[in-house]
């Protein structure tokens, strides 16, 4: 469950709006090995968080529907289900929405922020990006604990280091030290935090959880929105998302291509067949330092990234 709800309570810190409905998205047939990677695709395309958690394991559907029964119940009571860090996260939530429903939150939310755009030094953060988009590959090279990654790994490292180095030039332009895009920025968090229909913490886990998923979908489109004020465009990168399967069993190797910051990219991922649906391996995360969710050893032997245009 927390695959998928987890980022998303996240995102409600962020933003939402009240938006008509997006249409069904058409997903691929979930015998087809591509759907671990298609299906959320498309239900992230679609903006359509109930979606996810329907197409999780009925065994993954019932714990996370007991867990969130639990957080509601405890929430009631005026508990905390995870002790005073629990306590801690619900006061910042119930803080942030005091601010986001005051009749003046852009105005006061923008004059928290705006002095801080002193410290964001596009040359700086541009710097840093480039060290760690050089430094990945070679990590890979070198190893860890004496063992040198696999070619399909090393083939991941430098695809995430190929797209930190694209990203160090987009930071460039991207006006991350921009007042005005700033402002735009929070008046979108504002005007989700209300639409969101909650006042603190309690009113938001006092909803069913279905209720609470459906209304992560304009979460999301206005998550969106906020990214695409410093020209992240996420829907045309979910509409470049292409994969294609190779292997047999219940264990595949998939080759996923996608464009970011103008140019083509290459991802090798393993899935696996769980209960009649394919799904991410988590042997995806074996041998990568810190571990990452997007692996596998769907690429070739080249591990050089991004792809050469043709």
């Amino acid at each position: 469950m927390r695959r998928f709800i987890a980022p998303a309570l996240a995102l409600v810190l962020g933003m939402s709006a009240v938006v008509a409905a997006d249409p069904a998205p058409k997903l691929p047939d979930p015998k087809d090995p591509t759907s671990a990677i298609m299906t959320p695709v498309a239900l992230l395309r679609s903006n359509d968080f109930k979606g996810f958690y329907e197409l999780m394991p009925a065994e993954d559907q019932a714990k996370a529907q007991a867990e969130w029964d639990k957080a509601r119940t405890e929430t009631a009571a005026g508990k905390a289900s995870e002790g005073k860090d629990s306590e801690g996260k619900m006061a910042e939530f119930n803080a942030f929405m005091a601010k986001c429903l005051a009749p003046d939150a852009v105005d006061q939310l923008m004059l928290e922020a705006e002095p801080k755009l002193v410290d964001m030094k596009p040359e700086e953060v541009s710097q840093g990006l480039q060290m760690m988009g050089a430094m990945l590959p070679m990590m890979a090279m070198q190893g860890q604990g004496g063992k040198k990654a696999d070619p399909e790994q090393q083939q991941l490292m430098g695809a995430v280091g190929g797209m930190m180095m694209d990203a160090s030039q987009w930071v460039l332009t991207a006006g991350i030290d921009d007042p005005k895009k700033l402002r735009s920025a929070i008046e979108k968090l504002v005007a989700g935090a209300k639409a969101l229909g909650v006042k603190d913490s309690k009113d938001l886990q006092a909803l069913p959880l279905d209720e609470f998923l459906g209304r992560l979908g304009p979460v999301v489109k206005e998550m969106k929105a906020a990214l695409a004020i410093y020209d992240l465009q996420l829907d045309p990168l979910l509409d470049s998302v292409k994969a294609t399967a190779k292997g047999e069993g219940n264990e595949r190797s998939l080759a996923v291509s996608f464009k970011a910051f103008g140019k083509p990219y290459a991802l090798p991922v393993k899935v696996e067949l769980k209960d009649g649906h394919w799904m991410v391996s988590p042997k995806n995360a074996k041998g990568l330092p810190g571990g990452n969710p997007m692996g596998g050893d769907a690429g070739g032997e080249n591990p050089a990234m991004p792809m050469d245009p043709k």
